[in-house]
């Protein structure tokens, strides 16, 4: 509603969701990114086992 372009406010909608679903399975939600980002390769491989209540069995850190 308070976004300029429906690109944004649809951007808006994923973080927001993101960082809701990383509160709900007490994960830190910059942490996850980071690492999201840093594993990526792997990530697109087993997208599963990157969800924010399984990723930190699959970083070695």
């Amino acid at each position: 509603m308070f976004k300029k372009t429906q690109a944004g406010a649809d951007i808006g909608d994923v973080l927001t969701s993101l960082i809701a679903t990383c509160a709900d399975a007490g994960v830190n939600a910059l942490d996850y990114l980071t690492v999201l980002q840093r594993y990526s390769d792997k990530l697109r491989l087993n997208p599963e086992l990157y969800l924010p209540w399984n990723y930190k069995s699959q970083c070695p850190d």
